[in-house]
């Protein structure tokens, strides 16, 4: 995940980015962030989720709940989720973005390990700065689905 910019009282827009994903048919993540510095107000599927069923909770502060499941897997590279996040600091503030209990199963039922890149977003005068794609915070799950990295669990 890249770090980032967002403007003071601005939305800003953060996707959940998969890497090299290949039949991926579940994936929950918990999202943690200061909430002194942003207050999520919703999640909405990526261009890879959009024919996945998914649940959010983003009613509990510092914490972004997501669960997301698609029986015909996802395979490719893109956004699963976009969390969206009102900005509360001031500037000059920042806020930890960092991704735990990531589970990711393939559509046999089988865990996949999936590494994780964390960043930080800062709070900025300009407005700007937080519109866009170009300038969103990156969450990118990587190498997701790929062979040296799949975890088999026999039973």
């Amino acid at each position: 995940m890249s770090d980032t910019t967002a403007a003071v009282g601005g939305i800003v827009e953060v996707p959940i980015d998969l890497e090299g994903a290949e039949d991926v048919g579940s994936l929950d993540i918990s999202l943690m962030y200061d909430p002194a510095v942003l207050q999520a107000v919703g999640v909405e599927p990526g261009e890879l989720g959009d024919n996945a069923y998914i649940e959010s909770n983003t009613g509990n502060e510092g914490v972004v709940i997501i669960a997301l499941a698609d029986s015909s897997g996802i395979t490719g590279d893109g956004s699963v989720a976009v969390v969206s996040f009102r900005v509360l600091g001031d500037v000059g503030s920042s806020s930890f973005m960092t991704l735990v209990d990531v589970s990711v199963h393939n559509t046999d039922l089988v865990e996949v390990i999936s590494p994780t890149i964390d960043g930080t977003l800062s709070v900025t005068e300009d407005a700007s700065e937080s519109a866009g794609y170009g300038s969103m915070l990156l969450m990118t799950m990587a190498a997701v689905v790929i062979a040296l990295f799949v975890v088999k669990r026999r039973r």
